[in-house]
């Protein structure tokens, strides 16, 4: 009878490979199509506005010494014709309460010394410094912290973005924030934009670093870019009815949104263990809207496996957190109705994660127990088509995308990796891709054991 059953498992999961291969490819392929577009298609005046509109930049930092002040150069040297870009540093006391030795400065104050009389001081005026005082404090504590005092100096309806210290954007995000917002005038909204962890990738980078690039874009622009941009459409067909059924995506980085969306929605969760995911779970609780902004972000990522388990088990965390979120919104009164089928949509995406290192090595376990060599090759196939053959694809398509968009660089380097020579690395990747998230679940459950956070998710830092 369990022999039986044995090749049904094996069928389940190259199911679920073939759902995450398929799907995802066509994803990225329709977001390269419209990265892609001509740049006339993107560009046009604009004659409504008599003069550009404000929009901040959140830049929360700690511990950034070594890469703010070029960092921010990037950021700085931008110039759009819609927006008069204010660029705002969000520091914390807890990097000068931390300080490791005496005399060494911290973050806020190598800005500060560049804008008095370094690389940044051109751009002194377009600067913001804002210090977030809570010793306890976390990354959402640092971005209410930077919001209130936005709030201060400019309307309810100015937009703002937040990035990492280390991310590279081109004039493209601002020309489609724009057009976004002629698209939908006089609206509050908030957005995700795509993001290429490419910013490391280069022939002369370690195997890990390229493989890793290779496998976090395939993700970001395959399976986010399709969840952001199926709750596009949903936000467009139905704008302002707040049925709040399906579930949107925020990941922080590359994120932004009108003052006025984040206040009415109580700001960044900081009582909870993530700022992300969780708030992107309440903004669709409300039935907020959630737009993809058809531009990309320039990320890079971890250089070694054991920083990839640590990072990957601290973005599980949002996971955890949704069930935390649901709380939080039923409280608030809103119906089980709404707040269910949101919970079960964040589970699930978890539970694929969760579970995607077995739908990858049970057909082989399988395979080997019945001493079936159908079953081998099976398996040996569906690995390769919907994980390797999809990535190859990605390798070989990115680059075109990436001079579209104003990374002819970026686009250069990519070129330049050879897949086989990360061949071996990307399916350990692969292979180990839910270690991260059983991590952060025996983290979690001790968590709930003992109601102590390890410091990585307490301080946010």
């Amino acid at each position: 009878m369990y022999m039986a059953l044995w090749p049904l498992v094996v069928t389940l999961c190259i199911c679920f490979q073939a759902e995450r291969g398929i799907f995802d490819s066509l994803s990225y392929l329709s977001l390269f199509r419209q990265l892609k577009r001509p740049k006339a298609a993107r560009d046009h005046e604009d004659s409504v506005r008599s003069e550009k509109q404000t929009l901040f930049v959140l830049i929360p930092v700690f511990k950034e010494q070594k890469i703010i002040e070029d960092g921010l150069l990037n950021f700085c040297k931008i110039q759009s014709p819609h927006f008069e870009i204010k660029i705002a540093i969000v520091a914390t006391i807890r990097e000068t309460s931390r300080r490791p030795v005496a005399g060494i400065p911290t973050t806020e104050e190598m800005v500060a010394r560049s804008m008095s009389s370094g690389k940044l001081s051109a751009y002194r005026n377009r600067i913001y410094i804002f210090r977030e005082t809570e010793a306890r404090g976390n990354m959402a504590t640092q971005l209410n912290h930077a919001i209130r005092k936005i709030k201060s100096l400019s309307p309810a309806d100015t937009f703002f973005l937040v990035y990492n210290a280390d991310s590279i954007i081109s004039d493209t995000t601002f020309s489609e924030l724009a057009e976004l917002m002629e698209q939908h005038p006089s609206k509050g909204f908030a957005f995700q934009e795509p993001c290429a962890f490419v910013r490391d990738m280069h022939p002369n980078s370690n195997r890990f670093t390229n493989a890793l690039s290779l496998y976090q874009s395939w993700y970001c622009l395959g399976h986010e870019s399709r969840l952001i941009r199926a709750y596009h459409r949903k936000t467009e067909k139905h704008w302002g009815r707040k049925d709040g059924r399906k579930l949107g995506v925020i990941v922080g980085h590359g994120s932004g949104m009108t003052l006025s969306i984040n206040t009415s929605s109580g700001g960044y969760p900081s009582d909870l263990l993530t700022e992300d995911l969780t708030f992107a779970f309440i903004l669709s609780a409300r039935g907020a809207p959630i737009l993809s902004l058809p531009a990309l972000e320039i990320a890079d990522v971890p250089d070694n496996f054991l920083s990839f388990i640590k990072q990957k088990s601290v973005w599980f965390w949002n996971i955890l957190s949704y069930a935390s979120c649901y709380q939080k919104m039923l409280n608030e009164g809103h119906s089980r109705a709404r707040l269910i089928p949101l919970l079960i949509q964040g589970l699930g995406w978890g539970a694929y994660w969760f579970f995607d290192t077995f739908f990858v090595i049970v057909p082989f376990i399988i395979s080997a127990m019945l001493g079936s060599y159908w079953l081998a090759l099976l398996a040996m196939a569906s690995f390769l088509i919907f994980y390797i053959i999809s990535q190859y694809f990605l390798l070989k398509k990115l680059p075109a995308t990436l001079r579209s968009q104003g990374f002819p660089q970026f686009a250069q380097n990519v070129e330049a990796v050879s897949f086989i020579n990360i061949l071996p690395t990307l399916c350990l990747i692969i292979l180990t891709n839910s270690v991260g998230a059983w991590v952060a679940t025996l983290k979690g459950i001790g968590y709930l054991c003992t109601g102590k956070l390890p410091t990585k998710y307490k301080t946010g830092d």
